[in-house]
């Protein structure tokens, strides 16, 4: 399992192929489907994978996932989503 208790853990950055690349590993697909998705190679695929493992301290892509959900950066099934309010909605909120 992953902690966020590293120093840099709210510094993490990945990239938009990466994010990309992520949602396809929550679809369920596999590194050969994302490639032939993304009409790039497996390799690429495997190098990206890998690079959010190092970046995220993540061993597999079940941790991968959970740090994700964790972090915001995917949504699965209505979980860990955010919508922000339209700034009117954030004023009427505020009784402004």
């Amino acid at each position: 399992m992953v902690t966020d208790d590293g120093p840099n853990a709210a510094n993490i950055v990945l990239s938009a192929r990466e994010m990309e690349i992520i949602d396809l590993v929550a679809a369920g697909l596999t590194n050969q489907e994302i490639a032939q998705k993304l009409t790039i190679s497996k390799r690429t695929v495997d190098n990206h994978v890998s690079n959010m493992f190092t970046k995220t301290g993540s061993k597999n892509r079940v941790a991968l996932l959970n740090w994700a959900m964790d972090h915001g950066k995917i949504c699965r099934d209505g979980f860990n989503c955010c919508s922000l309010p339209d700034s009117e909605d954030d004023d009427s909120s505020l009784g402004l």
